[in-house]
């Protein structure tokens, strides 16, 4: 049962993998862009996607409009709502609103599906299960295979009253 949990763990940390790759690649460029102290929560709460970027910027010039514009034209998942926190200053930004004042988004958008996901974590599980019954049920003929092939090759047991006991009778001389 053990086994069947880490395997369920590891497919769960692939399938995240990617949305964790996508939001180190954006907190890199945020922080290129002149923002320190950069931190990123992307989740989802009933079919709402929300990315919160919190950071700080010592120059007045850079704004959290900045920031929307990098998320806007870089990250590749879905965005239904941002929030970003700027030297204690938070505002929120709708899709829609985002869309308005960035245009169409520039790069391709990871769909916004997240049954896909479980959809790949189930084929995966199903997989592993498949997997694992074919090699239990492998190891059940190899195991039946040996214990016939060792009961035929045993030597044939011995005749009945074999060895004799004791020595041979001696005849007696009848003279």
């Amino acid at each position: 049962m053990r086994r069947f949990a880490l395997f369920v763990l590891l497919c769960a940390a692939l399938v995240g993998c990617g949305a964790i790759a996508d939001l180190a690649t954006l907190q890199a460029r945020i922080q290129d862009a002149g923002y320190k102290n950069v931190s990123l929560y992307h989740r989802s709460h009933n079919g709402t996607d929300t990315l919160e970027i919190t950071a700080s910027a010592e120059n007045p010039a850079l704004d959290d409009e900045r920031i929307g514009k990098i998320v806007w034209e870089t990250y590749p998942e879905h965005i239904d709502k941002l929030t970003i926190t700027l030297n204690g200053s938070k505002n929120t930004y709708a899709e829609a609103t985002l869309r308005d004042t960035f245009g169409e988004r520039q790069i391709t958008e990871k769909p916004d599906d997240d049954t896909d996901v479980m959809k790949s974590l189930f084929t995966w599980l199903i997989v592993g299960v498949v997997v694992f019954l074919l090699l239990g049920i492998g190891v059940i003929v190899l195991i039946v295979v040996l214990v016939r092939r060792s009961r035929h090759n045993s030597p044939p047991p011995p005749p009945p009253a074999w060895p004799p006991a004791g020595p041979p009778p001696v005849a007696k001389d009848p003279a």
